[in-house]
């Protein structure tokens, strides 16, 4: 009883989807006449997923009518122009990059796919001719080299290693630098010039600066001079131990002043004179 039912509302078993189908393919080829092919592009998606068995043929017409729209769309044709100009420009990699950037329903028109093999010879043309040019760099032939960087700039003037084979070539056409010129031979003895006198001025004296004070030094000296007026103050008072000490300290601070030696002399002496006295007095 439910079969029925499901029969009597669908007309036949299975109509619901094929409504469902066509209801998407009619909603899409409105779309691509109205122009809107991103609209007619979700209908195809849906189309695919309900129109099963000889249904789906219809899906298959709506995506060929999608793609024929979009050939024919002013955006594509456009691009087409750009590429074909690119082509005529000899400029390769321009048209293969404006290529690349089409859409799927652009990029899928015959006039494209003709466009994409023309490029194809194009740089396999432009591949050979490097090759030749790259030989006749590394066979020293100049001329050859030039000859085939012409040729494969009239094919593809965006070339990626052009520029490079351009300045191989350049400096293979660069003569090498000339030997140097050998050391001129000298004049035979009786052709040199006999050398005049040079009168030389005669250097001015230069002052001899003054040499630094050594403040340390007349620091140092000073102090010897104040130890040593002491030691002789002691030794005139008979205090000749005090004396000693001060010729010490005397010359801790400058050995080498000459009155410490010449005083310590004399304070021995003192010191002698005094004990011979004393011992004289006894």
């Amino acid at each position: 009883m439910l079969a029925l039912v499901i029969v009597y509302m669908n007309g036949k078993p299975g109509g619901n989807s094929e409504s469902a189908c066509n209801d998407a393919i009619d909603s899409g080829l409105k779309l691509v006449a109205n122009g809107s092919l991103d609209g007619a592009r979700q209908k195809l998606a849906t189309a695919k997923n309900v129109c099963t068995g000889k249904s789906s043929a219809k899906a298959e017409d709506l995506q060929a009518a999608i793609a024929k729209a979009g050939a024919a769309s002013s955006g594509c044709q456009r691009s087409v122009k750009a590429i074909e100009k690119a082509l005529d420009g000899k400029r390769l990699q321009s048209a293969g990059e404006a290529i690349a950037k089409l859409d799927v329903d652009c990029a899928g028109a015959a006039t494209v796919e003709s466009l994409r093999k023309q490029l194809a010879r194009q740089q396999a043309a432009a591949a050979s001719v490097q090759v030749g040019v790259r030989q006749a760099l590394d066979n020293q032939d100049a001329s050859a080299a030039q000859s085939g960087i012409a040729r494969l700039e009239a094919i593809d003037r965006e070339y990626p290693e052009l520029k490079q084979l351009k300045a191989d070539s350049q400096a293979l056409n660069t003569p090498a630098p000339a030997p140097l010129d050998p050391a001129p031979t000298r004049p035979a003895q009786a052709e040199l010039a006999v050398p005049r006198a040079v009168e030389r001025a005669v250097p001015a004296a230069v002052p001899v600066p003054a040499p630094a004070v050594d403040n340390g030094a007349a620091m140092r000296n000073e102090m010897a001079q104040s130890f040593l007026r002491d030691a002789e103050r002691a030794m005139a008072d008979g205090r000749f131990d005090a004396a000693k000490t001060y010729l010490d300290s005397a010359r801790r601070v400058d050995p080498n002043n000459p009155r410490i030696d010449n005083l310590s002399r004399r304070v021995r002496e003192r010191e002698r004179q005094v004990l011979q006295t004393e011992t004289t007095i006894k």
